[in-house]
């Protein structure tokens, strides 16, 4: 069997702020310290992995009349706290774009103004 093909991970700016003022904030406030720096490094291994199956995130049925076919997976650490890691995958240049980090609790049409191009 070969080897699958990797993909760069591309986090647009849009999505790092978010997830630096909206995203880790929460999570400091609501875990630990420790705990805290655990579900931030379990996030990022979660965006890390799309790198080698980026196909296996459901398609976003709030983007889909975008020109992009956008993805998302689903971090979940409890019923509280959820993150779709929204994407979609530039093929010729082997590149999975991240476009968002969007709790599941905030207002869907939120979603809609970070991912138009």
């Amino acid at each position: 069997m070969g080897k699958e093909k990797d993909y760069r991970i591309i986090i647009a700016i849009p999505a790092k702020d978010r997830y630096q003022l909206e995203v880790l904030p929460y999570i400091f406030d609501n875990f630990s310290y420790e705990r805290a720096q655990e579900v931030d490094e379990n996030i990022i291994q979660t965006i890390q992995s799309l790198s080698h199956n980026p196909f296996r995130g459901r398609k976003e049925k709030y983007l889909e009349e975008e020109k992009e076919e956008f993805r998302f997976i689903l971090y979940k650490e409890t019923k509280h706290f959820e993150i779709k890691v929204i994407y979609f995958i530039d093929f010729e240049k082997e590149i999975v774009f991240i476009t968002d980090l969007f709790p599941t609790k905030m207002d869907v049409t939120k979603m809609r103004d970070y991912n138009k191009k």
